[in-house]
């Protein structure tokens, strides 16, 4: 049966989803990268923009992506919302000429029906912003026709509807999440330093980008502090916590740093017991592409008792353990222990 989508909290200034999409029959959409990543990369930016939607980070992969989004309660922007400025923003993915047609109708029905067919007009462009499956719809959408000329071909592009995944919004949570999204290409064995992924958020941020810069700032909690600090945090998250440092002979032979010895997550998982954060990001962990919401139990829970009714389940609470503690503390919405939610990939 298929499960609704769990939403977050409206009342909230915003929520934050881990969205995954996945080519129909595997098909390669973007290879190793290329023109097709680069555009896929350019209608992210565009509907960013256009919606208010932020992408925090994301990953381009072969035949699917991986996107962390925050979703700003946009309400008082809408209200407030002119002409002008929505114009503005329809520009960020309309031609000239298609915008010229959208601001004449606007000023046409100003000016016959002002109290009905103008505001109704305005609402359905509003409705597009700061929504969810507004916006990865339409971008799933745009890049569909544009591959779908580009390569001569008919029919959908993707397979079914998008998952996602509500993600607490404070903590490790948040952070852990991005860090399994920009791993992906490692896990994958494209490159052994996710910086040097071009297609992926992190790899953006440390060549420069201000915009993937400031979305792992705001996974960390970090806005405007400054880049080093904020990558030396992710950079620690990612690869520094959990590793033992080789022996370095100017400190007499001893390991420079405690810590995991090579194998040790993968013996911790033997044992079903829980994972770090930086040994979270280096596994697929079934839970964080699958387990409709993730964090506190707190949290969970207050994410089942808005859903329960759309989920339609007549269980009492939430808040689901994960499979021999994987993720420690952490709770998720769907039961998934039946099934082996962590696999290591790599070599050996």
């Amino acid at each position: 049966m298929r499960v609704p989508r769990v939403l977050g909290d409206p009342s909230k200034s915003g929520n934050y989803y881990h969205v995954m999409s996945r080519a129909i029959d595997g098909r390669f959409l973007f290879g190793k990268g290329g023109v097709e990543a680069e555009y896929f990369r350019k209608l992210l930016r565009e509907h960013s923009r256009f919606t208010g939607v932020r992408v925090l980070t994301y990953a381009i992969m072969s035949n699917h992506f991986h996107l962390l989004l925050e979703v700003p309660n946009g309400a008082s922007e809408k209200e407030a919302m002119g002409d002008g400025e929505l114009l503005a923003r329809l520009g960020e993915i309309y031609s000239k000429d298609t915008l010229i047609g959208i601001r004449q109708m606007l000023a046409r029905l100003k000016r016959i029906s002002p109290e009905v067919g103008y505001v109704e007009y305005r609402e359905r462009i509003l409705a597009r912003m700061y929504d969810l499956s507004a916006f990865v719809r339409e971008v799933k959408a745009r890049f569909s026709l544009w591959y779908n000329k580009r390569v001569g071909r008919k029919g959908p592009l993707w397979e079914d509807r998008f998952k996602s995944v509500l993600a607490e919004g404070r903590g490790e949570v948040l952070s852990t999440m991005a860090g399994y999204i920009d791993l992906n290409a490692v896990r994958a064995g494209l490159v052994s330093d996710p910086k040097d992924y071009r297609w992926s958020g992190y790899g953006e941020a440390v060549a420069g980008d201000k915009e993937m810069r400031r979305g792992l700032a705001a996974v960390h909690g970090m806005e405007g502090e400054d880049w080093r600090r904020v990558h030396g945090a992710y950079r620690r998250m990612l690869y520094g916590a959990g590793e033992e440092v080789r022996p370095d002979e100017r400190e007499g032979g001893r390991p420079a740093r405690q810590g995991l010895k090579s194998g040790k997550a993968r013996e911790v998982e033997r044992r079903e017991g829980a994972l770090s954060g930086p040994e979270l990001v280096r596994c697929r962990v079934r839970y964080f592409a699958d387990g409709l919401a993730i964090g506190s139990r707190a949290f969970v829970e207050e994410v089942f008792a808005r859903n329960r009714e759309r989920m339609k389940v007549k269980r009492e609470a939430g808040a689901r353990m994960t499979r021999g503690g994987v993720l420690g503390d952490w709770r998720t919405l769907k039961d998934l222990r039946g099934e082996q939610p962590v696999v290591f990939t790599g070599n050996g």
